[in-house]
């Protein structure tokens, strides 16, 4: 009896270390597992590759060629209603201020301004006759004193209605006429007021400006902004001060960007190298900035790869303003990230 329970112990005994062993090596299997299918990555591969998201002040730029240009150019049109009877200047022409471009018929206005003229005379006649009259009242010679006031106040107004049928140079400048084809103002044509003859640039006009054509406009710049010039080696600042749209129909409407270096003797010259602008339009202070090559998008989204106790966390972020190199997080990161830029 007491043999049989010996062996009944020993066999339970074989049996519990054997199960103890069994679940030892299960345990380490598992284990093994788990370090095969979720590796921690490595930092040292990234290493070279590896930048942080920085807090500091964003600068939204425009950048475009600048040059010497005219914008300021003066349409000059007719100012009333008429028959063309001369065109005294051609396309390219250089005239003097006040110089006379073109004439209007004016057998109709002379004709009002003679008839005007004649009743001028009598009523002047006839005031001179009163005064001349001792028995004549007061009254009398107040209202013949009028009535010549009158009269030349209207005889004045058709003589400089007559000068807007001449059309006259508003300063020094070049002549430059463009008409469509058939289209031409000629002797004889027929136009009406604020019809174009000609354009006209300013002599004295030219600056440095930025043209952009047709529908092109740089969203959110305005006057005082501030500008930094390069040409070559030579570096200086200046500021947006002037906008002007030239209407030239169409296809050839520009925005003129007009630029004044802040240095009178500016270095900046009309030929050699080209002038390149860059235009600060907005500054955001204390942004989280990471490089614009950093960022990656799938879809719609924008995102960055952060590296997090060694592993590669993909992080979807907003993006904000951008220069050339930068770009702002607006929301995702809060600066101080390490990012892997690949």
């Amino acid at each position: 009896m007491k043999r049989s329970l010996l062996a009944f112990l020993a066999l339970t005994v074989l049996c519990f270390s054997l199960f103890v062993s069994g679940c030892e090596e299960q345990s380490k299997s598992a284990d093994v597992s788990k370090e095969i299918y979720t590796p921690q990555t490595n930092a040292e591969n990234y290493k070279d590759n590896i930048v942080e998201a920085k807090i500091g002040t964003m600068n939204q730029k425009y950048y475009h060629e600048a040059s010497y240009d005219n914008p300021y150019i003066e349409t000059v049109a007719f100012e009333t209603d008429g028959v063309v009877s001369s065109i005294n200047v051609e396309n390219g022409d250089k005239v003097k201020k006040g110089a006379v471009l073109a004439r209007l018929n004016t057998d109709e206005i002379d004709k009002r301004i003679e008839e005007q003229e004649m009743r001028l005379s009598s009523a002047k006649k006839t005031l001179s006759k009163i005064n001349k009259d001792k028995k004549a009242d007061k009254s009398e010679k107040i209202s013949a004193k009028y009535d010549v006031q009158i009269e030349q106040n209207a005889y004045d107004k058709l003589l400089f209605e007559r000068e807007r049928y001449t059309v006259k140079a508003p300063y020094k400048g070049e002549i430059s006429i463009q008409f469509e084809e058939g289209k031409e103002i000629k002797k004889g044509s027929q136009v009406s007021k604020g019809q174009p003859l000609c354009t006209m640039k300013d002599p004295k006009g030219e600056r440095l400006c930025i043209i952009l054509y047709d529908d092109e406009k740089l969203e959110d710049v305005s006057f005082g902004m501030n500008v930094t010039l390069t040409q070559g080696k030579t570096i200086e600042n200046g500021k947006i001060t002037d906008i002007v749209f030239s209407d030239g129909g169409g296809s050839y409407d520009a925005y003129y960007y007009v630029i004044t270096p802040e240095k009178k003797n500016t270095e900046l010259v009309s030929y050699g190298d080209k002038i390149n602008a860059s235009i600060d339009v907005y500054s955001k202070e204390n942004a989280v900035i990471v490089p614009t090559e950093a960022i990656k998008k799938v879809n719609d989204t924008n995102y960055v790869d952060v590296l997090v106790d060694g592993m590669k966390i993909q992080t979807d972020v907003e993006i904000g303003i951008q220069d050339d190199t930068e770009t702002e997080i607006v929301s995702g990161l809060s600066g101080g990230e390490q990012i892997i830029v690949d």
